[in-house]
Order: structure tokens, then C-alpha cells, then sequence
């Protein structure tokens, strides 16, 4: 068949990447994963695994990141390997991001907007600095907290915060 691709089991990664250069194959592709356990996943690795941009980034990163496995050896691996972890890591993912997304979606008010509402997304960073002031540590230090914890502080932070603005608009309908 014109213009198919064959990969085998005897595919290396190396040798994939070249025939998947400027291929969308994600989309076509029925990988029969099961999303990796990422319960000891550090806050800076979650981080780290957030930023891929290109079908290598996929590939690649989750193995030297997540296994310290070096470029050269996972590029003489076979793809069908690789590719299996690497594709589950990115499902999990995107099953972590999605769950931030239901948990911390917040609408402000007109006046918390006119206060400058949207001008306190500081990113990542804003979230290391407020981890690292509460608990006391370096920068350097919350990167290498688990994932869960953060996650857990930040949730905290998020219900108490939603429960005072409830207290305070309470308050001030009472005043």
C-alpha cells in the first residue's frame, strides 16, 4: 500500500521518529495503553512532563524524566515499547490536568475582575513560591515535593479560600 508505514516489533525508536517526521499519527493511532501509576510523580517532574510540545518530547521525555533512562538507549529500544509507557504517561496526564481543571475553575465577580482579578496568574512559579512561604523551604525543595501533595495543599487553599468569600458576602448582606 502506497505511502503506508510499517512498524514492527523490531522497529527501534530511533527508526521511528525518522518515518513519523511531520506525521499526525496520534490521532490514528488505537493504543490499547493503561495509564501508568503516577502516585510518586514529583511536583518539578509533573512540571517538566507538562511542557512537551513535539511527538519526541512524547516519546522520549517520559522515559529520561520519569526513568532516567538516557536519549540513546530508549532510541535502540523497541518502539512498541517505548511508545506504550510514553503514551500512557501522556493519557495520565492529561486524566491530572483535567482533574485541576474541575477542581479549581473559579469565575470571579465584576468587582474581583475590576480589582485586577486576572492579573494574579503567576503560573507554575506563583504555586512554588506559595508552597515553598508556607511550609518554609527553598524553591528548589517544592520541585522535588510529590505531586499529590501539592495538589492537596493547593485544594485546601482553594475551599478556604471559596469559603471565605461565602463568609464575607454572608457578612455583608447581614451589615
Amino acid at each position: 500500500m502506497k505511502g503506508r508505514i510499517n512498524i514492527t516489533s523490531k522497529t527501534t525508536t530511533r527508526q521511528a521518529l525518522v518515518l513519523l517526521t511531520d506525521v499526525d499519527f496520534l490521532g490514528q493511532l488505537e493504543a490499547k495503553t493503561k495509564p501508568v501509576d503516577l502516585e510518586e510523580i514529583t511536583y518539578g517532574q509533573r512540571l517538566e512532563l507538562s511542557d512537551m510540545k513535539t511527538v519526541r518530547d512524547l516519546i522520549l521525555n517520559p522515559w529520561r524524566v520519569l526513568k532516567d533512562v538516557p536519549e540513546e538507549k530508549v532510541l535502540r529500544m523497541s518502539f512498541f515499547q517505548v511508545f506504550a509507557f510514553s503514551f500512557s504517561v501522556v493519557k495520565e496526564l492529561k486524566r491530572m490536568a483535567e482533574r485541576d481543571e474541575r477542581t479549581f475553575t473559579y469565575s470571579p465577580t465584576p468587582e474581583e475582575v475590576q480589582a485586577g482579578y486576572f492579573n494574579l496568574n503567576h503560573g507554575a512559579f506563583g504555586t512554588v513560591d506559595r508552597i515553598a512561604q508556607r511550609l518554609g523551604m527553598s524553591h528548589d525543595a517544592v520541585f522535588e515535593l510529590p505531586e499529590k501533595r501539592v495538589y492537596a495543599m493547593l485544594k485546601i487553599d482553594y475551599d478556604t479560600s471559596n469559603y471565605q468569600r461565602k463568609l464575607n458576602n454572608i457578612i455583608s448582606k447581614k451589615q
